[in-house]
């Protein structure tokens, strides 16, 4: 019985620590994306005022079509396919400023 328990206590902390050891890796290319997105949406959209990233993009995702179209581009990203990730940014509405 205690060497069941054992090896099942061993079992989910190893499991555990394969889990907390891919999340920061993960957190990193999602912060790799988001950077590259955004600039590519100043590059096409060149917003006027000097406005924070995170602000600007909260005024480019108000709009439900921008948001669908960013995932898209986020997607291709990640499959590394360009002509979908451009064909997606040159789609997003630009907001007004």
């Amino acid at each position: 019985m205690t060497f069941a328990r054992n090896l099942s206590l061993l079992l989910l902390v190893l499991c555990s620590t394969n889990a907390l050891a891919s999340s920061p890796y993960e957190s990193l290319q999602f912060g790799k994306y988001k950077q590259q997105i955004t600039a590519d949406l100043k590059k096409t959209c060149h917003p006027q005022k000097k406005m924070s990233d995170e602000a600007w993009g909260n005024k480019i995702l108000a709009n439900e079509d921008n948001k669908l179209l960013i995932r898209d581009a986020r997607i291709a990203l990640e499959r590394n396919n360009e002509k979908n990730y451009w064909d997606a940014i040159s789609k997003v509405e630009c907001p007004e400023m």
